[in-house]
């Protein structure tokens, strides 16, 4: 399992880093035909909001694995240990049970934009495609969750066998 999660962080890892430059590099070329060249791409604008979109929910779903959202721990911080991460555990299990919801939603929205087969204005892609990293990556974020609540649980657990030294 471990093997199949450090693939999967991988894979999430090199997409990032390549949307972000294609981003950048799209913006850039953007600029460069408008101020330059007076000339300006119709589709690029359409493009780069459908990979903003990709990126904050890939840079979300690796945010959850770092633990680099905010938190707003003041009362659980002044916690004794096992309630901590009880309050922690539950707190990551209710977040990953609401990102489930979220892709479930999504999921049925991505099959409805399917059945409509709608088209975006510019670029002409099927509209369920534009609409896709947000069930999946909302997926992922939800298992990022459980595995952090299960991972609380654990340490709930294991500090409970271990006795106190004085």
């Amino acid at each position: 399992m471990k093997r199949l999660f450090d693939l999967i962080d991988r894979i999430e890892n090199f997409t990032l880093v390549w949307t972000i430059l294609g981003l950048a590099f799209i913006g850039f070329v953007q600029v460069i035909t408008r101020y330059v060249f007076n000339y300006s791409f119709t589709w690029f604008e359409e493009l780069g909001r459908y990979l903003g979109v990709f990126v904050a929910f890939l840079g979300a779903s690796i945010g959850v694995k770092t633990g680099s959202h905010f938190t707003m721990d003041l009362m659980v911080s002044h916690l004794k240990h096992p309630w901590q991460q009880m309050i922690r555990a539950l707190t990551a299990g209710l977040s990953g049970l609401f990102f489930f919801a979220v892709a479930w939603y999504s999921w049925k929205l991505v099959f409805r934009m399917y059945g409509f087969e709608t088209t975006s204005p510019t670029m002409e892609i099927p509209m369920y495609i534009a609409y896709l990293p947000i069930p999946v990556f909302s997926g992922f974020i939800g298992v990022r969750f459980m595995v952090k609540a299960i991972g609380f649980i654990r340490v709930i657990l294991v500090t409970r066998n271990i006795p106190e030294v004085n």
